[in-house]
């Protein structure tokens, strides 16, 4: 088994492991509520943080953890994961279809790259379509980091890579072991990245 898929299994193993204690924890806050327990805000300021870690754990099961080649994922299923995982100020719609799994991995990536790249924020539109995702950016301001899409696109070597940009090379990864094609365009405010299903293979073809 490769490195990469080791690393996907332990996110998902991770994920997997953290979820349900945070949900027994979750079940105890509303019985703590029905006995009276803790005053309201104290008690909802505990349930905003563990509703937030829970959104943030499924979204990185699905950015992290490994791609099942029989699983899909629909526009809707994708969109309950965005709304409980950005803020207000970081926004998502989704419009479309289902997609595989694999491809709902490298989406949910590119999503985090662009989060990185919108310091003010901003308001993302995704379309799936059967051959295409598209993803269309308007934000406040855009601050992409240059070297690290140059290494998405280009694969580019990234010297020093930090923990919270480890989204780019797993984006980058994750369109060379499926073979997904990529297309970024950055600009002072918006920003768009297309991300295309493999090409088939012809019979008879010979290899370039």
């Amino acid at each position: 088994m490769s490195a990469p898929d080791l690393g996907a299994l332990v996110s998902a193993r991770l994920c997997h492991d953290l979820i349900s204690p945070m949900g027994a924890i979750g079940n105890g806050l509303e019985l703590l509520e029905m006995a009276g327990g803790p005053a309201a805000a104290e008690l909802a300021l505990v349930n905003d943080s563990l509703a937030n870690a829970l959104a943030k754990l499924r979204f990185y099961r699905v950015a992290f953890g490994p791609a099942d080649a029989q699983a899909r994922q629909s526009a809707e299923e994708a969109a309950q994961l965005t709304d409980a995982m950005f803020a207000a100020r970081f926004t998502v719609a989704w419009t479309g279809g289902d997609m595989s799994r694999a491809l709902a991995r490298i989406v949910h990536l590119a999503l985090l790259c662009l989060e990185k790249s919108l310091p003010l924020g901003g308001h993302v539109r995704i379309a799936i379509a059967p051959d295409a995702v598209a993803l269309a950016v308007d934000g406040r301001r855009t601050a992409p980091p240059p070297d690290l899409w140059e290494h998405v696109t280009h694969g580019t070597p990234v010297l020093g890579l930090k923990a919270d940009a480890v989204q780019f090379a797993l984006l980058r990864q994750a369109l060379e072991l499926t073979g997904h094609a990529i297309e970024v365009s950055l600009g002072e405010t918006t920003a768009t990245v297309r991300i295309a299903a493999p090409q088939p293979v012809l019979a008879g073809a010979s290899p370039s």
